[in-house]
């Protein structure tokens, strides 16, 4: 069998079509928007449909009715007219079961959207990390989307497309990775004992622990809690089965 090749894009903003045309892209944003995607589908969500700004998602919620849920945020706070927040502990199975959440979020969304090009495009964190290795277990070309903050390489992102990488190892997928994927990996296996730690030095960590998103930080360093795939259809995120 020949090589699993990784490549990591360190920002949503770095993420051309160019790029990921045909190929099977993973998108990261541990804090928090694919946690929160994550936990939605583990929990019966019937879709996701992430869009770019609070007017879209306000249009969608006006066609699909009562059946729709407007979550997401603006510098980590609700949005206003939205239902909830981008808390995964949210998302529970008596808020999201059978329903559709429309996402909006400053980084996580935008990074899908730059994405649509890809052939594969899977939703990934902490918590489903070693599904998502499953899932891709026999694919040859992989790109690791890391959201970043506005732009900015994040730690936390970094961390779980390190994490990702490993798990490959782990099942003794023959690798071949590209700078910023040994980067990645290095920086994962350097702190893995205790990832949350180098995390919590981050820009945007600190910004959630200030606003008391203390719960949120837990959860979402929580490893391979969840064996759940959420995958794009061409027209939303649903579960892979």
């Amino acid at each position: 069998m020949n090589k699993t090749y990784i490549d990591v894009i360190n920002t949503a903003q770095e993420v051309t079509f160019e790029k990921v045309q045909g190929k099977t892209v993973v998108v990261i944003d541990v804090l928090r928007a694919t946690s929160v995607m994550t936990t939605a589908i583990q929990n019966n969500a019937e879709q996701i449909i992430p869009v770019l700004t609070p007017e879209e998602a306000f249009k969608i919620k006006e066609k699909i009715g009562d059946k729709a849920i407007l979550g997401g945020e603006r510098h980590a706070e609700l949005i206003p007219g939205f239902d909830y927040g981008n808390s995964p502990l949210s998302y529970t199975s008596e808020v999201i079961e059978g329903k559709s959440l429309i996402i909006t979020t400053t980084n996580g969304t935008l990074a899908i959207r730059n994405a649509l090009a890809a052939d594969e495009l899977l939703i990934a964190s902490f918590l489903n990390a070693q599904a998502i290795v499953n899932h891709l277990r026999n694919t040859e070309d992989i790109i690791l989307i890391c959201s970043g903050n506005n732009g900015v390489y994040t730690l936390e992102d970094n961390l779980c497309a390190g994490f990702l990488i490993s798990l490959f190892e782990n099942e003794s997928i023959e690798l071949q990775l590209s700078d910023s994927a040994i980067s990645a990996l290095t920086l994962y296996l350097s702190t893995q004992a205790d990832v949350k730690k180098l995390a919590s030095q981050g820009y945007h960590y600190n910004v959630l622990k200030n606003k008391g998103f203390n719960d949120d930080l837990k959860e979402c360093f929580t490893k391979s809690k969840f064996d759940v795939v959420p995958i794009w259809n061409g027209k939303s995120i649903t579960k892979a089965v």
